[in-house]
């Protein structure tokens, strides 16, 4: 190849990258920052943007990048910590968002997301069910939750020991709306309870207390699965629990994003 030649497919390959940049700004693929070696594109900014703005029209543009970002982090995050987020877990998050709340639902769905439940899914089940996933990894650092595991166990040797549940609840629960019930949920269908939970009480024995504790985005509970029945041809089941929150979970979480570097590009 002369050098003639090679000035031409030099001036061909510049006039190529020059208009991949140009289109990719036109359409919003070019990057807006770079997370951890993943790329949030503008169009992927833009289109959180109108979206939050569309759920309250006084967000402001800096925070809401600043939690994409963040989200992004945590997605990161969950990979580093070998947890799966599958199709499983983002439709029981999905169902366990809108489960009892069609109506409402569907004008959100129209009036912010223009009828697409794929952007739903994106930007709003994704980054909670991320965040419900790390917030369950933590809890289950007994270690680091020494004080709210130790009072969860404690609680729950007592209703072995046949103190009353419903005494137990009303006094020591975190729950306090269903703690003043003696930790009455009342009949609850699938997907008005959170999914962990839910994938306990399935399969628990009814009538006895749940003989270990449950880990939760929340804490830790104490489930009491009374009853099933069926209301309007779908199965439900009367539950009673106690909740021990856990806290200290923003710090940790903090700590663990500080490795995963952000570039802001745009």
């Amino acid at each position: 190849m002369t050098r003639h030649h090679k000035k031409i497919w030099l001036g061909i390959f510049g006039a190529v990258i020059l208009i991949a940049l140009v289109l990719g700004f036109i359409y919003g693929v070019y990057p807006a920052a770079i997370v951890g070696g993943s790329v949030i594109s503008i169009h992927d900014r833009k289109e959180n943007l109108a979206i939050a703005k569309s759920l309250n029209s006084n967000v402001d543009p800096a925070a809401v990048f600043a939690s994409l970002i963040r989200n992004r982090q945590k997605q990161i995050l969950l990979g580093k910590l070998g947890i799966k987020l599958d199709s499983t877990k983002l439709a029981d998050e999905f169902n366990y968002e809108t489960t009892g709340k069609a109506v409402e639902f569907d004008k959100m769905l129209q009036d912010s997301f223009g009828g697409n439940q794929k952007s739903f899914l994106k930007y709003i089940t994704l980054p909670q069910t991320q965040d419900a996933l790390l917030r369950i990894k933590y809890n289950f650092y007994t270690s680091t939750n020494n004080n709210a595991y130790n009072k969860a166990k404690n609680i729950l040797s007592r209703i072995h020991n046949n103190e009353s549940f419903e005494d137990l609840a009303k006094t020591l629960s975190d729950d306090k709306v269903s703690g003043q019930l003696g930790g009455d949920l009342g009949f609850v269908a699938k997907g008005q309870i959170l999914p962990e939970l839910q994938s306990v009480i399935e399969t628990a024995e009814l009538g006895r207390v749940y003989n270990d504790l449950v880990t939760s985005r929340l804490g830790y509970h104490i489930v009491y699965p009374i009853e099933t029945a069926e209301r309007e041809g779908q199965g439900v089941w009367h539950i009673k629990h106690i909740l021990v929150q856990t806290s200290g979970y923003e710090v940790w979480l903090n700590q663990q994003l500080e490795g995963i570097s952000v570039w802001r590009i745009k």
